[in-house]
């Protein structure tokens, strides 16, 4: 029963069962599960919004996370350069001989993420590609735990009583931004 109502839900012309995928940011209370069974979690993650209280509460519910906007989105009219350009992220990539795109997408990896970018540039399709063949030391990944954590994609639209049923950005993301 909760597989149809899944699908339904999906309207996508065709039937996957128990396959789910959300867009949530808050930490994950278990009514999501009430109305599918998910198996997955598409969220906003990268090095400068690690989402930990999520993917924890994902590991113990067994459902895997995706992760978009893993560089930050840059190049986009939302997006930032602040991930590629943060210090941290780039000292790490001298370190390792990479580029701070691949240590974000590793770092995604590394943390049991899925990584969603894009790109029609060959030459950085490569290079995403390549963000496997290194792996980051556990110093580095300390080394980005301590980066402060800033939201990209922060919906702004939504708070404020002309535009939105939000008082507060806090209240939107449940004190998590």
């Amino acid at each position: 029963m909760k597989g149809d109502r899944l699908r339904t839900s999906l309207n996508c012309g065709f039937s996957i069962p128990f396959i789910g995928f959300g867009t949530y940011s808050n930490p994950y209370d278990g009514s999501v599960t009430e109305t599918a069974i998910l198996n997955a979690l598409k969220v906003e993650m990268h090095p400068m919004w690690r989402q930990k209280k999520l993917r924890e509460a994902c590991t113990e519910n067994k459902i895997h996370v995706s992760a978009y906007t893993s560089l930050g989105g840059p190049g986009n009219a939302w997006g930032t350069t602040a991930v590629m350009e943060h210090p941290t992220i780039r000292t790490i990539a001298l370190r390792h001989n990479v580029t701070p795109a691949q240590v974000a997408l590793q770092w995604g990896v590394s943390v049991g993420a899925s990584v969603i970018v894009k790109s029609f540039n060959e030459k950085r399709m490569e290079e995403n590609f390549a963000a496997l063949n290194f792996k980051l030391e556990y110093r580095d990944m300390l080394e980005i735990d301590t980066i402060e954590e800033r939201k990209v994609i922060r919906a702004e639209i939504y708070v404020g009583r002309a535009t939105g049923p939000y008082k507060t950005l806090e209240e939107l993301w449940d004190n998590e931004i």
